[in-house]
């Protein structure tokens, strides 16, 4: 009981200075994930990608590529650009992935590009390795892109709020190659595009408005 009235008290708080603080007062963790397929029941996650933003700015030397050891490549090489051999010799083990993950996010906002994939993924493989319950903060970049769009009244074609399409409404550039970390780079500079939307004055708690929330990784 005081565990869960702990996390309410610190949900409230973040509320409450999301409210005041400008956007780039708060820190984020900017993760993309590579996955075997679309289903978090029956597929795995192959690989994560991630860098951080701090004050506004991205930190080119935060950005990590970690492919997992357990991970099942077979025909997807061409998706992902990951070999069985990359697997065998720098696979990390998925527990210590998201361990760490934990630890990183403890004090940023986690910032995914559909949040449903995303976290779907994340919850379940919470699930499966029994981790202790971890509330995070996060904001979805296609939401917010979807938002935008309803509020401005621009219709969008179908494909329309994909990364790559995305990012040319913003003039930037399209990556060659898609791995984890490259879509996380290329979801962190979107952030940023948005914000510049906004406006000087935007606050995390209008990010939010547009497309974010608060989401529960249960252990079993």
């Amino acid at each position: 009981m005081i565990i869960r009235f702990m996390h309410k008290l610190k949900a409230w708080y973040v509320a409450r200075q999301s409210v005041k603080r400008l956007w780039s007062e708060w820190n984020y963790l900017v993760l993309d994930i590579e996955t075997s397929g679309l289903n978090a029941k029956q597929d795995h996650i192959v690989s994560v990608g991630w860098v951080c933003i701090k004050n506004g700015v991205i930190e080119l030397d935060s950005a990590r590529h970690i492919v997992l050891d357990h991970a099942e490549i077979g025909d997807n090489v061409g998706i992902h650009m990951i070999t069985d051999s990359d697997v065998q010799q720098h696979g990390k083990r998925q527990e210590s992935v998201l361990r760490y993950l934990r630890h990183l996010l403890r004090d940023r906002v986690l910032v995914v590009h559909h949040a449903p994939m995303e976290l779907g993924f994340l919850k379940q493989s919470w699930q499966e390795h029994a981790l202790p319950t971890f509330y995070v903060n996060w904001l979805d970049t296609l939401a917010i892109e979807r938002t935008k769009a309803n509020r401005t009244q621009q219709p969008i074609q179908d494909g329309g709020f994909r990364l790559d399409a995305c990012r040319e409404r913003y003039g930037l550039p399209d990556y060659q190659g898609h791995d984890a970390l490259t879509d996380a780079l290329a979801t962190a500079e979107l952030l940023l595009a948005q914000v510049a939307y906004q406006g000087k004055d935007c606050r995390l708690h209008d990010l939010n408005q547009m497309g974010g929330g608060r989401v529960r990784f249960p252990c079993r």
